[in-house]
């Protein structure tokens, strides 16, 4: 089973996930970032622009979650 990484990255700086997840495919790695996203998302409210990168075992960004669309914050 493939392994998934979920890095922070905030425009200028990343927070690398050094473990990462193994799940089945890239469908259900984006499943995790999305609710990763709910999850975090109030706490990070006043940290600016944020997103959640997938990475594949090779460091490849296969996908990046904003955690605000627009600039608007619930």
């Amino acid at each position: 089973m493939p392994r998934y990484f979920f890095n922070i990255r905030d425009g200028h700086d990343v927070d690398e996930d050094e473990e990462g997840i193994e799940l089945p495919d890239l469908d259900a790695a984006k499943a995790e970032a999305l609710a990763t996203v709910e999850e975090l998302r109030d706490q990070l409210a006043d940290a600016g622009n944020i997103e959640l990168e997938i990475a594949d075992e090779t460091g490849r960004r296969l996908l990046t979650v904003p955690f605000f669309r627009g600039g608007r914050r619930r």
